[in-house]
């Protein structure tokens, strides 16, 4: 790809790590609370206010990468990418696509797998112009959106039919 070039992830954005324990999460907290689950859960304070990417540093989601723009907790195993010089979005859909090559090729065992700060910091991220960063992005946002809709009309029509199933043996 011309006018392109290749930085670390490091050079591109700060990255940084939870401080709590996953046990410090309240059901009815105020915030939203990063581990490294899929799932997000809430807490009552938070230690960020900004618009960042979370991974999941280790566990079963090992590299699971979450958006998020606003104040948020986050647990010590989880990585949190920050102050981006280039487009989030972008990364984002960068890291989506690349990071788990580079997890399996780098991923520490013990009973739980994990990755080290060097493992993102020193990723290699191709950068285009910031018109085909945008470009791209947008793209991708909305069949995301799309795909969203789609699942939700899929899980409907779902509940329709086991509805009707449970109609017609009564």
């Amino acid at each position: 790809m011309q006018n392109t070039t290749k930085k670390k992830l490091g050079e591109l954005c700060t990255i940084t790590t939870g401080k709590l324990d996953a046990n410090a999460m309240k059901s009815e907290g105020l915030y939203p609370f990063f581990t490294c689950a899929e799932d997000v859960y809430r807490i009552d304070s938070f230690a960020f206010d900004t618009e960042a990417l979370l991974v999941s540093g280790n566990g079963a989601n090992l590299g699971y990468i979450h958006y998020y723009k606003g104040k948020f907790n986050a647990y010590q195993r989880t990585y949190v990418l920050s102050n981006f010089i280039e487009d989030i979005h972008y990364i984002q859909i960068y890291l989506e696509a690349y990071l788990h090559k580079r997890i399996a090729l780098e991923k520490s065992t013990s009973n739980t797998p994990y990755i080290v700060l060097a493992t993102l910091a020193e990723m290699p991220i191709i950068i285009p112009s910031i018109k085909i960063q945008k470009d791209i992005s947008n793209k991708i946002l909305i069949l995301k959106s799309k795909l969203i809709t789609e699942i939700h009309i899929h899980n409907c029509y779902k509940d329709m039919r086991q509805f009707l199933l449970s109609q017609m043996f009564i």
